[in-house]
């Protein structure tokens, strides 16, 4: 067996009369003045929105592979980059259509800090959202593939309608469903 041992080569301060490149640190400092930073922060939002749109289709893969997995078209979301301000990372809807054609059923992925300090972590959230006949939207945080069998079969409109706003009164005591409006407006 032959061992290879690569030692750096012998560097100086000043570069050498044949060598006509800068030294590493001048170079450094040139092309980092030539960088456009706003440039840079644009391609990092387009970059965690699309990376939203990776994870968003990876849980409907790994997760609702019997259901949700069957029915959105891979990389049919649209990608949103973090909003820092509001505290609020990257994150992907997809539309599921409507019955009316005007309000229609969306689906959001995001991730969500659980726990704190070492100990917590990043968890994917997937959000149905649904149109209310009062207007406004509903929410509901899936939990799992066994969670939105529970909540499609407990409502009683046409598949793609807007809810009844007293649907949440009529649930089955067992349900996950989130109990308030969350929405006056159409999602993203």
């Amino acid at each position: 067996m032959t061992l290879l041992h690569l030692a750096p080569a012998p560097r100086t301060d000043e570069p050498t009369d044949d060598d006509s490149r800068p030294v590493p640190i001048v170079a450094l400092h040139e092309r980092v003045h030539a960088l456009d930073l706003s440039q840079r922060a644009q391609q990092r939002n387009e970059d965690a929105a699309f990376q939203a749109v990776l994870n968003a289709d990876a849980v409907l893969t790994g997760a609702f592979s019997d259901t949700l997995d069957t029915v959105v078209q891979s990389m049919s979301w649209t990608g949103h980059p973090p909003v820092p301000d509001l505290q609020m990372v990257a994150s992907a809807v997809t539309h599921l259509g409507s019955a009316d054609g005007t309000r229609g059923w969306w689906l959001h992925y995001t991730r969500r800090e659980q726990g704190f300090g070492e100990d917590g972590d990043l968890v994917h959230v997937l959000t149905l959202i649904a149109p209310c006949s009062c207007g406004s939207y509903l929410t509901v945080e899936l939990v799992d593939e066994d969670h939105l069998i529970v909540v499609l079969d407990e409502l009683d409109t046409e598949p793609g309608a807007p809810v009844d706003c007293d649907y949440r009164l009529r649930i089955r005591r067992n349900s996950y469903a989130d109990p308030a409006h969350s929405s006056v407006e159409p999602p993203l």
